[in-house]
């Protein structure tokens, strides 16, 4: 009997031990595993007012997983409600309750109706008036954003305004804003270069193709001076809206390319751009090695674009005699294909030799281009055809005083 009641004594503590290190265990797995939501679970937001949600503390197997963490739910603070947002991550989930009231604190009240204006404009200011909960005016302290004026369509103005406390109120005023280009914008520079070479090793055909040519320092020195002066390099997509008066650029805005993806560009043109974090476009001639030179040559600075695919020779009676004028429609518009697809890119094309006729045009239009490029000097404006820009040619030994001169703003 007493083996007996031993026996069942030690099969309980056996147990109880089991239990716990269960226990313990499934405890430890908890504190490997768990997502924690930020601040309160339930929050109250007054109408309009500045939010911005806390987040989630997220853990999976002991590491942090808070930026991997999905969320779901959209908080209006312009409309009274109660929203829910969600967090989920790794199996795990959380919710947050966001209730938005009718009042605003502090209150900002616009004036005026629906407004439409061309852009490039004057915004005429309908009115405004901001006041704390206590009566303090705050009008002089709202703050006004017009940057949604920069680009035509349905836009809008953002209106803020703090409390002495730090509450903030944020408003928008709707605002339809019309496409224009008469504005008196100064131009943007499509700046065309070619082949980039060391001036401790120049190539053999330097004199040749002298003018074509610059050297590595100088590029330099210039994307140097580019990016001390806070200079705007625009996409080919902002550069259509441009000509198509559908978009302000800053002042300050230019557009690099290179001709050819010549090696000369490949080998020293690149290094710089990678150097001064510069982006620029090089429009590549793409039956001359296209896809080993881009495998080969792939660059976060650049960006290759359709130079043609087999159309970089002669066989035409206009201009310098390129063939693309002379090509059949069907012919034309297979070699582009099969150029951006190449290039992985179809938004830019420059015209071999810079020939063309309008009958080349609209197959490059055709093809899905944005835009195209010729050798024409001079700057591209608002209501230029897109695919008739002109650029402005860069030139070996060009001093630094002649580049600013070409791309400074007038």
């Amino acid at each position: 009997m007493k083996k007996d009641k031993l026996l069942k004594m030690w099969i309980i503590i056996l147990l109880i031990a089991v239990i716990d290190m269960g226990l313990g265990t499934l405890m430890f797995h908890h504190s490997l595993n768990h997502i924690t939501v930020r601040g309160d679970r339930n929050v109250a937001v007054n109408l309009c007012q500045i939010y911005e949600d806390p987040g989630v503390d997220a853990y999976r197997a002991g590491l942090d997983v808070s930026d991997k963490v999905r969320i779901r739910g959209d908080v209006d603070t312009g409309t009274p409600g109660t929203y829910t947002v969600r967090y989920s991550v790794a199996g795990m989930t959380a919710e947050r309750t966001v209730v938005v009231s009718d009042k605003m604190d502090p209150v900002l009240n616009l004036s005026g109706g629906s407004i439409s204006m061309k852009l490039g404009g004057e915004f005429k200011e309908p009115g405004f008036e901001a006041y704390a909960s206590d009566g303090t005016d705050l009008t002089d302290e709202v703050k006004v954003d017009l940057t949604g004026l920069n680009e035509a369509g349905e836009r809008e103005i953002i209106y803020t305004v703090y409390d002495d406390s730090g509450k903030g109120t944020r408003v928008t005023r709707e605002i339809s804003v019309e496409p224009n280009t008469d504005y008196g914008a100064p131009g943007l520079p499509i700046c065309m270069y070619h082949y980039v070479y060391d001036e401790n090793n120049p190539p053999e055909d330097l004199q040749k193709r002298y003018g074509n040519y610059i050297k590595q320092s100088d590029l330099e020195e210039e994307l140097m001076w580019l990016k001390e002066e806070g200079d705007y390099f625009p996409t080919w997509e902002e550069v259509r809206k441009y000509a198509d008066g559908r978009l302000l650029l800053p002042e300050k805005s230019i557009v690099l390319t290179f001709d050819d993806a010549a090696y000369t560009f490949l080998e020293y043109g690149i290094p710089v751009l990678e150097k001064c974090q510069v982006p620029a476009t090089s429009f590549m001639i793409t039956s001359s090695g296209g896809k080993s030179k881009i495998a080969a040559y792939s660059s976060e600075y650049v960006t290759y674009e359709s130079h043609s695919h087999n159309m970089h020779r002669g066989g035409g009676s206009i201009g310098h005699g390129g063939i693309f004028p002379a090509m059949s429609r069907a012919d034309a518009l297979e070699d582009l294909r099969t150029s951006v697809e190449i290039c992985g890119n179809g938004d830019a094309f420059a015209y071999p030799y810079g020939d063309y006729t309008e009958a080349c045009c609209e197959i490059v239009e055709a093809a899905g281009f944005l835009c195209a490029v010729t050798t024409e000097y001079g700057k591209a404006k608002p209501g230029m055809d897109p695919y008739k820009l002109p650029r402005v040619r860069m030139m070996n030994d060009q001093s630094m005083d002649d580049f600013k001169e070409m791309v400074s703003p007038r």
